[in-house]
């Protein structure tokens, strides 16, 4: 297998480039989602603590089904 040429590779970081920046978008309101529902759980009392662990493990769930996880 012979190496890349170098508009190969330029041509490769700048489709994992575009890639990357399309999955911060997409993910971005899942990671929102996670912080506002932290920040409810505080409201209602919950220790800074435990309302991160249960963003957390929601959070995680989400991004697994995003990804094409089961849940």
């Amino acid at each position: 297998m012979s190496q890349p040429t170098p508009e190969e590779l330029a041509q490769q970081r700048h489709e994992l480039s575009n890639a990357l920046l399309t999955m911060a978008e997409q993910t971005a309101p899942i990671f929102d989602s996670a912080d506002g529902m932290r920040a409810d759980l505080e409201q209602r009392g919950w220790s800074p603590t435990a309302a991160e662990q249960v963003a957390l493990a929601w959070l995680l769930g989400a991004i697994r089904l995003t990804m094409g996880g089961a849940s």
